[in-house]
This record gives C-alpha cells, structure tokens and sequence, in this order.
C-alpha cells in the first residue's frame, strides 16, 4: 500500500470520511517549519471551509498529524490559528472541535454582512468596468457548473470570487479586507443556505446575474439593494433550518 493509499485510508477509518477524500497535502521541505504550518493551516481550513469536516466534528492532534504527514509541532500551531480564525474550538485537555453553528452566531454574522457588503456592492458598482463585467459574468458561468454538478463548496467559492471581483474595483481596499475576513465565519451557514436550496431544486444564484448587470450599468444603489435583499432572505432561511420552531423574520 503507498503512502497515496493509507492517507486515503486512514481518512475513513479514522477521521470519519464517508466520500472521495480530496488530493493529499504536498508538503514543503521539512526544515522550513513556517511553510508547513502554513500547509497545514491552508490544508485543514480547507476542509471545514467545504463542510468536509462538519460543525462539531472532534479534531486529534496525532490523527491529524498522521493524516497529513507531519509532526504534531505544525499541527498544534495550525489549530491555534484555526482558533484565532474561529473555526475551531480547543477545550483544555479534551481536545479540538469544529465550531459548533447556533442561531445567536448566524445573527451576529449577517447583521455585520448586511452593514458591510452592500457598501463594498455600491462602490464596486459604480467603478465596474468591462474588464471586471466579464470576469464576474466567467465567474458566475463555472459557479453555475459547479451547482449543477452538485458541488456546493465549489460554487460558494465562486461566489466568493465573483463578489472579490466587484468589491476590489471599488476604492476602499481595506473594505473588502474586512468583508473577506468575515467570511470564514459566515461560510457554514452559506453552505446550508446553497446545499438547501440545490436540494429543493431552487436557484441559490439567480441574484448574481442581476448584480452584474447593475454592475455593467455602473449602478451601485442597485448592486447593493440586490445583496441586502439576499443576505436578509438567507439569513431567514438558514435560521428556519437551524431551528424550525425560530419565528422568520426579515
């Protein structure tokens, strides 16, 4: 058995994987211990950023380690920046988990999305030109793939690109820095909100081509009415699912 086939193996057995695990890590030289704990960190955000690890999932450090080949030394310092991230959560001497998700959370999330995004929408907006058109509408095209594939991780990072797009055309870079760090939080519930609606056979995404659109007219008050309108209409929704009994409210 090569190494390929007992990573995909302890994947299953011992971290829990029910799917095709995704490509093993290339790791970088072993005496360069910043860029392993860089890999590590990129390799296993990665994995709850797609909900390959689910919320609540139990995280060990030497299956961890095993799993990517490493000391437990870069995994140790992955986890704590994963913390730092809010992505997981480390319980003196019972070990790592994957963030739990909870109504108060999602709330606090879109509350902040809802102030800042539509902002970011206007002034991309209005300084949108056709080079920054035809890349969300390229975007926009393998998003689109990707949800008819099934691929939900995939298409809310296309999503996450084609909003990049928008919002960098605008003047305030440190905007879009904010919005972009915000999204490690508010992904597991995007995540629901996208794989619900593929399961019910909705378009999650239909709003973005009207984003664009506003986009190429250079029309910000429209391109930030279209996400405010969505982010409330998600925030509804992913709460319904997280609680049935929650009372909607916009």
């Amino acid at each position: 058995m090569n190494r390929t086939e007992r990573e995909s193996k302890l994947m299953t057995d011992t971290i829990g994987f029910t799917s095709t695990p995704p490509a093993p890590v290339r790791l970088g030289r072993r005496g360069d211990s910043t860029l392993l704990t860089d890999q590590v960190f990129h390799a296993l955000h990665e994995r709850i950023a797609t909900g390959e690890w689910a919320p609540g999932k139990p995280l060990r450090i030497r299956e961890v380690a095993t799993l990517v080949g490493t000391s437990e030394m870069p995994v140790r310092e992955a986890f704590r920046r994963l913390e730092q991230a809010g992505l997981i959560h480390i319980e003196p001497y019972r070990g790592a988990t994957v963030r739990q998700l909870s109504i108060e959370e999602l709330e606090h999330t879109y509350d902040v999305r809802i102030l800042l995004e539509p902002a970011a929408a206007r002034a991309g907006g209005e300084y949108a030109d056709d080079r920054v058109v035809d890349a969300m509408r390229g975007q926009l095209d393998r998003l689109q793939q990707a949800s008819a594939r099934g691929d939900v991780a995939a298409a809310v990072a296309e999503d996450e690109q084609l909003l990049t797009t928008l919002y960098t055309a605008g003047p305030n870079q440190l905007l879009t820095t904010m919005v972009r760090g915000l999204w490690d939080s508010c992904r597991p519930y995007k995540n629901i909100w996208a794989a619900n609606a593929a399961e019910r056979g909705v378009s999650t995404w239909s709003h973005l081509t009207d984003l664009i659109d506003a986009a190429e007219r250079n029309d910000g008050v429209a391109a930030a009415g279209i996400l405010d309108r969505t982010y409330r209409s998600a925030r509804s929704t992913v709460r319904e699912l997280l609680d049935p009994s929650t009372e909607s409210k916009s």
